[in-house]
């Protein structure tokens, strides 16, 4: 079932991108993803699980996922990438294929935590230098076709920028996915909502060693209120599949005879949690 739309689409600010922000409000909305990406509480598995599932089923199974190398075009800290090459090289192995290997990239690399992430994985690797997504650039190991990810950061692209994220995955790539887990629904309000109040919880059992962390959460509240200010202002960016399509329908360059664009929404976390997904694949990479 289809989420309704409730509000027009506003690319307002989020704090987490000015460059203001504290290092320690980062860490803790980073440490908030990573767990949301590893928590499972329905028979579909974890967000991460579910995103496998939609990138094997995108790219029409296992054989043909096999042939890709997978970017995480704005990586951040490394968001759920170990986690989607743990569970992709574990079916893959099932089923008899070698290895793929996942990429980090980032305008901002943060080489620093890449690092720990490599050392755990000899099937991820990272790019040291500024990758910007929205200039062209075949960023896949030679031999092997590039499937781009876009882990829960498109909606930080104003249009101007998404249009060139996505005429860039067009003509750089085979295959592109877009996961989002806000948007100007019920449902994704709210689970944004349920966030904002777990960090609560989370605090204590996460920073409790750390005085900047309990001071900002239950003395001086700024943590909920950061939670506050990104999740619902990330849930006003979110875009409908008919948002995101336009933006390459109306780039009268792009040959996009080829691809087929595929959309849709899945609960992920109980109650309320949606995974929003945007698909599109060349259809020459899957035959």
């Amino acid at each position: 079932m289809t989420s309704w739309v409730l509000f027009p689409r506003l690319h307002l600010a989020e704090v987490e991108d000015q460059s203001w922000c504290p290092s320690w409000l980062r860490e803790h909305s980073h440490n908030s993803l990573a767990r949301m990406w590893r928590t499972s509480n329905s028979r579909n598995g974890s967000p991460s699980t579910q995103a496998c599932d939609l990138l094997l089923r995108a790219l029409g199974g296992l054989k043909h996922a096999s042939q890709f190398t997978f970017i995480d075009a704005c990586a951040g800290a490394g968001g759920p990438t170990p986690l989607l090459e743990r569970a992709m090289n574990a079916r893959l192995a099932a089923s008899g294929y070698k290895p793929v290997t996942f990429v980090l990239t980032d305008l901002w690399p943060d080489v620093k935590a890449w690092e720990k992430i490599t050392k755990s994985s000899e099937h991820i690797t990272y790019i040291d230098e500024p990758i910007d997504a929205t200039k062209p650039r075949v960023l896949a190991r030679p031999g092997t076709k590039e499937c781009r990810i876009f882990n829960l950061c498109f909606h930080h692209f104003d249009d101007a920028a998404a249009e060139k994220v996505l005429a860039t995955a067009v003509q750089s790539t085979d295959a592109f996915v877009i996961f989002e887990m806000t948007h100007r629904t019920l449902p994704s309000l709210l689970n944004t909502t349920m966030v904002i109040l777990s960090v609560f919880v989370t605090t204590i059992y996460d920073f409790y060693w750390s005085p900047v962390h309990l001071l900002f959460t239950y003395l001086v509240p700024l943590v909920p209120i950061f939670y506050a200010i990104d999740g619902y202002v990330s849930c006003v960016r979110g875009r409908t599949a008919e948002e995101t399509w336009e933006l390459l329908y109306r780039q009268p360059d792009l040959a996009l005879d080829e691809w087929e664009l595929k959309s849709g929404e899945q609960t992920a976390l109980l109650p309320f949690g949606k995974l929003y997904w945007y698909s599109g694949v060349n259809k020459a990479a899957t035959v």
